[in-house]
Formats: structure tokens, sequence, C-alpha cells
């Protein structure tokens, strides 16, 4: 009789446990790390820092989509080879890769290195993903990155990745905006960074982009952007349409703005509905 009892509140706990990822909107779970590798006992000759705080989507209405969703986000916080990794194992072994790979970039240089030298290989490896937008029919994630290995200045870099929720692709410019539209969405684009140079007080305003630093010709929709109840925004990381010191530049497009080349009935419809109703 204990034994069929034990095994009824098990099975009860299978049921919830599977119930409970039934649901319409993305569930995540968060996992973090935070190491200090030193490469050699003598710890003034350097160490690899690394600091993970990610969010993995776990439990949605459909399980393909969310492998689907789950395997992009994987990818492109890890790489491909760690999709096959459960959740529980997926940092130690990324972590475990970064300081393997740091031991064997730097070992042989010490190595041959004056005993006497005051060089340090001190690496740097930060890594944080995020959810935004998450409701029944968008999920949206951001991934930024910070990593320094030596040398003037290290890299930070903001990545962003749409879903649809319908079949777990990815969200490309193709399904929001009108064909044709590159060039009316380069326009805004370049006019919007400029607006917002004279709309942040903490920026220092400039009249045209000829004026500034930025490469103009480079400056084009490039599919790293994020929905928002409120608009698109596009992220153009360093070097991507300036020099390192312009850093980041984000780029917000209002619903309002982008009226004209939007498709009828596209994915964000339902969200310039939702802002007409609350306005």
């Amino acid at each position: 009789m204990k034994n069929s009892r034990i095994s009824l509140i098990m099975c009860l706990l299978m049921v919830l446990a599977f119930s409970s990822c039934r649901q319409k909107t993305i569930r995540t779970i968060e996992k973090s790390d935070v190491e200090r590798f030193y490469l050699a006992a003598d710890t003034s000759k350097g160490a690899l820092s690394i600091e993970i705080n990610v969010e993995i989507p776990v439990c949605f209405d459909d399980d393909k989509v969310l492998d689907s969703i789950r395997n992009s986000i994987i990818s492109n916080l890890f790489g491909l080879e760690y999709v096959k990794f459960e959740n529980d194992s997926l940092l130690k072994q990324f972590t475990t890769d970064l300081k393997t790979e740091y031991k064997l970039t730097n070992e042989p240089i010490l190595t041959e290195m004056d005993d006497n030298s005051l060089y340090s290989f001190n690496n740097e490896h930060i890594l944080d993903g995020f959810s935004l937008l998450s409701d029944e029919h968008i999920y949206s994630y951001g991934i930024n990155r910070y990593v320094f290995m030596g040398g003037a200045h290290g890299l930070n870099t903001i990545n962003y990745l749409n879903f649809n929720l319908k079949n777990g692709k990815i969200i490309t410019e193709s399904d929001l905006f009108m064909k044709n539209s590159s060039k009316k969405l380069t326009e805004l684009i370049k006019k919007r960074i400029v607006e917002q140079s004279l709309e942040d007080q903490n920026s220092e305003p400039i009249k045209n982009l000829a004026s500034t630093d930025y490469w103009s010709d480079a400056i084009k929709p490039n599919g790293n952007f994020y929905i928002t109840d409120e608009g698109i925004n596009y992220v153009y990381n360093p070097y991507e349409i300036g020099p390192y010191y312009l850093g980041i530049t984000e780029v917000r497009l209002p619903y309002n703005r982008l009226k004209s080349i939007l498709k009828q009935n596209s994915l964000v419809s339902y969200l310039i509905r939702k802002e007409k109703i609350e306005k």
C-alpha cells in the first residue's frame, strides 16, 4: 500500500510538472556563473575573468517551437556545438572550454617570456542573455557580450533575436517590411540618428551625419533589431557604422514613423492596434 501511494504521488508530480509547461508565452530559467581562472601559480601573470548570466527558455505550449527557439538562443550565446548539452551542464561546459582555450593560447607565450616580465595575461568574457518582449505572439531576446583578450580595449556587442511563436522562426526584416522598402528604411534610420541626438540631453546634438564620424554609406538595415510595444529598435555595434569611440548606436523607430513601409497584417500589426487603443 505504501509503495502504491508513493507511485501515485510521483505520477501526480510528473503530471503537474508537464502541465506547468503548457503555457502560451515563453518561460525561462536563469543560469549564472562567475569564475576567475589564473594562468599560472604566480597570480600576477594574469587571469581569465568569466561572468555569465543568461535566461534559457524551458517551457512553452508547443515543444517544437520551444526547441527551435532554445536552439537558436543557445547557438548565438555559446555556439552551435552547445545545443546538445542539457541546461544544467551548459555553463559549466562553456566556461571549461573558455579556460582551456585561454590556457592553450597564452601558456606558450608565457613560457617564452622573461621571468621578470611584468606583462599580465588578463582576459575577460562577460555574457548576458535576457528576455525582452514576451507575449503570445512574439518573443524577443537580447545578447550582451563583452570580450577582452588583451590590447588597447575590449569589445562590447549587443545582438537581438525576435521569434514568431507560431513556428519558432526568427523574425526577419522581410517578415515586417514591404518589398523594396530598404531605401526608405535606411533614410529613416539616418534621420532618427540625428533626431535622437537632439532629443537626448546626455548626447551632443548633431546637425547632420556629414558633420560626424559616422560612416554614412554603411548605415542601412542590418537585421539586428528588437521589437517593442512602441516600435522597432535597430542596434549597430562598434566598427559597424563608425569608429570604436562612437560605441553602440541604438536607433528607435516608432510605429507611427514606419506605417508607410510595414506590411499590412504583419507580425507587429497587433502592437500598433494596441498602441492606438492605449492612447
